[in-house]
């Protein structure tokens, strides 16, 4: 379930099965939705989006560059409101599939030159997806995608000029892109990763990176991925406080 999907065909059944679950608790759901509406609205707008991208996916519409920024923060927008209800209505056992979705959409986004504007539950959602894996080469592999949707964020989120909120999604995803790395026990992935790290989140740097000295501490790690660890944490010690 940690596996990203490439296909919108295959993100858009994952999705039908989350509304199914909503619908299934449908005046629940009325009544959490207080704007009028109800989720057999929002299932049918998530069926016309998804049914959208099948054409842009298969070539038979094609959407300039704006039209494109303007569809994908739609589709965000759509799954939000798919993601509020599923907290509201606590259907637990959906949570996964949220996160799987938001990732897999943001990816399939960026990869059609989409500028990505709304990070909340992407953010959060590779969030889980990092925390669930367990290979190296998974978490590398995660951590190379969650790039490609980084670097393809808006220039408003990249400059981060609210750092008031530890809970931002530009904090979040980075972080967890951090952890990615470091879990994948790849000196070089690590190094590109702490490199862009130090760049986007300078503040935190010095307790992200003597956090993992000090977990690494005792671990069975390769000498090398120690040895990346160290040289980062040390070269920021002098910024903690004290």
């Amino acid at each position: 379930m940690n596996k990203l999907i490439f296909e919108i065909d295959a993100i858009s059944d994952q999705a039908l099965q989350v509304m199914q679950a909503i619908m299934a608790r449908e005046t629940e759901a009325k009544e959490i939705m207080e704007d009028g509406s109800g989720p057999l609205e929002l299932a049918s707008a998530l069926s016309d989006f998804f049914e959208i991208a099948a054409t842009i996916e298969s070539g038979q519409a094609m959407l300039d560059s704006d039209d494109l920024t303007e569809f994908g923060a739609y589709g965000l927008d759509l799954l939000d409101r798919m993601a509020f209800l599923v907290r509201k209505l606590e259907i637990m056992d959906h949570r996964d599939h949220i996160s799987r979705i938001f990732a897999s959409l943001a990816v399939w986004l960026v990869r059609r030159e989409v500028i990505i504007d709304n990070l909340e539950g992407t953010a959060d959602g590779f969030g889980m997806l990092v925390n669930g894996l367990v290979e190296p080469q998974d978490l590398s592999e995660m951590c190379q995608v969650m790039e490609e949707v980084i670097a393809a964020t808006s220039d408003e989120l990249q400059m981060d000029q609210d750092q008031s909120n530890p809970w931002r999604p530009w904090r979040v995803i980075n972080l967890n892109e951090g952890i990615a790395a470091t879990r994948s026990l790849d000196p070089v992935l690590m190094e590109k990763t702490f490199e862009k790290l130090s760049r986007r989140l300078p503040h935190d740097m010095p307790g992200f990176f003597a956090d993992g000295k000090r977990q690494m501490i005792g671990q069975n790690v390769p000498d090398e991925v120690q040895a990346v660890m160290n040289r980062y944490a040390d070269k920021w010690s002098n910024s903690l406080p004290h």
